[in-house]
């Protein structure tokens, strides 16, 4: 492989970022801009630190596309990689080469430095300095790393203090970090959203996950359950946009997704082991609240505080498929909690309580909204029945109900008190009930 010296890298990619405008104006035709800047940020200091390393030589076998593609001032990527070795990776993917620039030039002080990847103010940095130097008309911004659901991402086994303890980008800190580069982006090309948000991490298509960055982004490429080792595929991932640039986001995304089922030769032998994918509009996401609420508070009414309701609800339970976070991840132990796939639900919920007019009327109404939000929805099946999910999850119970119950989500939604209801209840219901 051709190998350059740092600095001449670094005076290539100034040279070319110097001939672009850095700020959005009124007026300005934002159409003169390159049609898309990918941004990923891989969070491999940890043990997926090879599998990152994988993600890297596939982007650069992708970036030979380029120019069989599209015009390389069309689709241009930059990648911080956070591995473990000491400090990060600042990659620049042009023509077939990964071309390594200095991380002091995003940042003076992080030369020499271990990067914390579970630091918001890492992203927060790294992003805004790729917004503004390559400005674009629309963005990718991937995160790829480990996830748990509404607990966290990003995990860090060494997050740079004396003690190297882990650190975890919290889903507030999400929130903070997606607010700083959307102000970023808006200089640039006035737009108020980030156009594509690939969260590359498990279980992170959570209704709780979209609520917290709902005002931050136009589509999101999430998985509701495990996600493989090594992630997606992101030479297919760059593919998507350097075919054909000028397609829209919704197309591009669905190309990503599809990509990320259909490029795996692994088959599932259990539910929490397939491979799930969606693309959610969150222009679209808001409408699932008012329905959710109304729902939740209907079901909580329904517990009656029968034996009856026990049974019923258990009912429920069996016939929803759910997937299960519960492992060490990443340095640290995670208490257990169980999502529960929403399409399936609800279609448990109609079936059980078929007899029940105000259950089934929600549930409908809510099922609506989902075929709306979720633009795209791709998973493997099992050897033994085809699954009928609908790519998002929500939490049904767990062993942290105190941090859940702090989550925005869980503050602006009566789904918590449900979900209290049915943890607390059932409990002594079920000693009825035998």
């Amino acid at each position: 492989m051709r190998r350059f010296a740092p600095q001449a890298v670094f005076c290539l990619l100034s040279t070319a970022y110097c001939l672009l405008p850095t700020a959005y104006c009124h007026g300005q035709d934002t159409k003169t801009l390159p049609k898309w800047t990918c941004i990923v940020y891989l969070a491999g200091d940890n043990f997926l630190d090879w599998f990152t390393q994988q993600n890297l030589e596939e982007l650069k076998e992708a970036g030979r596309g380029v120019l069989q593609y599209a015009p390389a001032y069309d689709v241009r990527t930059v990648v911080l990689a956070d591995k473990l070795d000491k400090g990060g990776h600042l990659y620049e993917v042009r023509n077939g080469y990964l071309l390594e620039l200095p991380v002091e030039d995003i940042n003076p002080s992080w030369k020499n430095k271990e990067l914390n990847t579970g630091d918001p103010q890492t992203l927060i940095t790294f992003a805004t300095w790729a917004v503004e130097n390559l400005p674009a008309q629309n963005y990718l911004l991937l995160l790829g790393g480990y996830g748990e659901g509404w607990m966290g991402m990003l995990h860090d086994l060494n997050d740079g203090s004396a003690s190297g303890g882990v650190d975890v980008l919290s889903l507030p800190e999400l929130e903070e970090t997606l607010g700083s580069i959307v102000r970023a982006i808006k200089k640039v090309n006035g737009k108020d959203r980030i156009d594509i948000l690939g969260l590359d991490a498990c279980y992170m298509a959570m209704v709780e996950v979209l609520f917290s960055i709902k005002d931050y982004a136009h589509y999101v490429i999430a998985s509701e359950n495990e996600e493989a080792l090594d992630g997606w595929p992101y030479g297919d991932v760059l593919m998507a946009f350097l075919e054909d640039p000028s397609k829209p986001a919704p197309h591009i995304a669905s190309r990503i997704a599809d990509a990320y089922v259909d490029t795996t030769s692994y088959l599932p032998t259990k539910l929490d082991n397939i491979l799930t994918v969606a693309v959610i509009d969150l222009m679209a996401f808001t409408e699932i609240m008012p329905p959710l609420g109304e729902l939740a508070l209907t079901l909580k009414s329904a517990f009656g505080g029968s034996p009856q309701a026990v049974k019923r609800f258990k009912r429920v339970d069996t016939l929803t498929d759910s997937f299960t976070v519960s492992a060490h991840i990443a340095g640290r132990y995670i208490p257990y909690s169980m999502h529960y796939d929403l399409g399936c639900f609800l279609n448990a919920l109609r079936l059980e309580f078929r007899d029940n007019p105000a259950i089934n009327k929600k549930a409908i109404e809510l099922q609506k909204v989902l075929k709306r939000v979720v633009i795209k929805e791709r998973h493997q099946d099992l050897p033994e029945r085809k699954l009928h999910l609908g790519g998002l999850t929500l939490f049904s119970m767990g062993a942290e109900l105190e941090g859940y119950k702090d989550l925005p989500f869980s503050r602006n939604n009566p789904w918590y008190a449900f979900v209290e209801e049915r943890v607390t209840t059932l409990g002594g219901l079920e000693k009825t009930a035998r």
